[in-house]
Parts: C-alpha cells; structure tokens; sequence
C-alpha cells in the first residue's frame, strides 16, 4: 500500500474578482511547489476548503491530481464533510480521476462518540479498499479524537497516516507516535513543516505538508532535506526564518490567517484574490508588517534569485 513520502505542498485558492475559482491559476500555483516534492494534496484547511462548494472542489481536485501526474508526483486529494454519504461522494470523484490516495478530514459541524469516529474511518476504509488512506482528525471539526480511537481506526488495512494537527496537545502527540511506531504501515505525516522541529526532533517523520511552500519552497525543501539528515542546526535555521513568517501572516488584526497569507502571495508578484465572505482583506498595516519581515528575513532577494 502507498504510503505518503516527503513534501507534500498544495496551493492558496485563486479567486477572481467576482469570487469565482480560477482554476487555470490554480495549476500554475500548484506547478510552483512541484520541485523536490513527493506528491501535492488538497485543497486543505489553508485553501478555504470550507469555503468551497461541491463544483469548486471537484474542480479543485481535478487540478491536483492533472498536475501531480505531469510532474511525476503524487496526487494526494484532501476531502471531507459533515457525512459519511457526502464524503463518499467526494472521494469516489477523486478516485475516478486517478488519485493515488486521498487525505480525509474527520466530519465536522456535529458531536459524535469515539465509536462512531471509528465506525465512519472503519466504513471509508471498506468502501475504498484499495485505496491509502490519510486520516486527519482536527480539533477544528469540533470533535477530539483519543489516541485509543486513532489506534484503532490506524489499524484498519489501508490506512496509511494521519495528518497530525498543530492542535494537539504534547501528551497526545507523544501517545499517537509511539502506538504508530507498532504499525509499519500506518505513518504520521507532520501538519507542516514547523511540527518538525522542535515537537518533531527525533521522530521518524517520512512525510510533511507544506503549506509554506506557497512562499518560500526551497526554504521548505531545504529545512526537509536537512530534517531527513538529521542535521538539526540547520533545520533549527530554517525553522526560526520559516516560523517568523508564519507568525506575521496570521497576526492580523481580524485573526484570519489567510487573508495575510493570501496578500503576502501578493506581495511576491502573484495574485491570488481574497478570502470569500465572511473573510476580510488584511488591512494596510498588517502588509506593511508582512513586508517588513519579508524584507529582514531576505525572502523577495531568495525569490527574486530563484526566477533569475
């Protein structure tokens, strides 16, 4: 069974200025981040997968799946909803154009019991038998997972990893790495990159998302490459100049991260739109800080070598 390996970027949603999915831009930002990866996967949380209805999505997974076969990667679809009939739509579409496996949400917007947190990963899994299998059981779906439950449903034959989520505490972190170590195939795959360092140090991660990668991708690549090597001086370097951004972009005063994520993409020569409602454009102050950091930390000279 595929199990998921090294990078894995998506892209920041482009919208016009009518709010419509621009999905020729979509490929181009997802072409971007291609280079030294091991697949893509989305549209993730930072891609306002909430905020997409079921034409963009589709079309949204079409783009992924077309570009990570051109350049040779995999394709690694994120999908999910509030229901096991409306997620199964969504990654039986994903399946009939040719993913490699799919990342799935945990349903959200309603309290359910470990149980049938288990009985809903337990019958995906049946359904796409075949299919590796990515669970991601975010505190943002408004349901915690115990570590007892991600053992079981880690279990089940093709899942392959779970997607850990920034918002777990350390105690359960420890607890699901360690019962993950006991299943050869069953991987967890960092959040993204900043998971790596310091909570991360040590532990056998073969696979990350990269959601940075929308800014800075050889920073990415060159903070994963010296992870894998276990050079830990330099990946405390790029883990300190990665998470300085990371910081800014989301400091906004409205505490919607991806309108700063989505104008320091401006900031970088590409358009991307903004945030549908009820999202607001970042104010005038906030990229003002952006550029600042942007400007100390050397990003627009690091962009502006790599496109020499």
């Amino acid at each position: 069974m595929l199990l998921p390996e090294g990078l894995n970027p998506g892209a920041y949603t482009p919208f016009d200025r009518n709010g419509r999915l621009n999905q020729k831009q979509l490929a181009e930002e997802l072409r971007l981040v291609t280079r030294g990866v091991g697949g893509l996967h989305g549209p993730s949380t930072h891609a306002e997968y909430v905020s997409l209805t079921l034409s963009d999505w589709k079309a949204w997974a079409e783009t992924v799946i077309d570009v990570a076969q051109g350049a040779g990667v995999k394709a690694w679809p994120f999908l999910g909803s509030e229901s096991f009939e409306k997620t199964l739509e969504q990654a039986t579409h994903a399946m009939k154009l040719g993913a490699d496996g799919i990342f799935v949400m945990a349903p959200y917007f309603n309290k359910y019991s470990q149980e049938s947190a288990f009985e809903y990963y337990r019958d995906i899994a049946s359904t796409f038998s075949d299919t590796p299998i990515v669970i991601y059981p975010s505190h943002m779906t408004g349901n915690h997972f115990s570590p007892a439950t991600i053992a079981r449903i880690a279990a089940l034959p093709n899942i392959v990893g779970i997607k850990m989520a920034p918002d777990n505490e350390f105690a359960d972190t420890a607890k699901i790495v360690l019962s993950a170590e006991t299943n050869p195939s069953f991987n967890p795959v960092a959040g993204g990159l900043l998971q790596l360092y310091p909570l991360m140090k040590g532990v056998d991660i073969k696979a990350s998302c990269s959601a940075l990668s929308n800014f800075a991708h050889d920073w990415s690549l060159n903070l994963w490459t010296a992870y894998l090597a276990k050079d830990w001086p330099t990946v405390r370097k790029w883990h300190l100049k990665l998470a300085r951004i990371a910081a800014v972009l989301s400091s906004g005063p409205g505490g919607g991260a991806q309108a700063g994520h989505k104008a320091a993409i401006r900031l970088l020569g590409r358009d991307v739109g903004e945030m549908r409602r009820p999202g607001l454009p970042a104010t005038d102050e906030h990229v003002a800080r952006i550029r600042k950091v942007f400007e100390e930390e050397g990003l627009f000279e690091s962009q502006a070598a790599n496109t020499a």
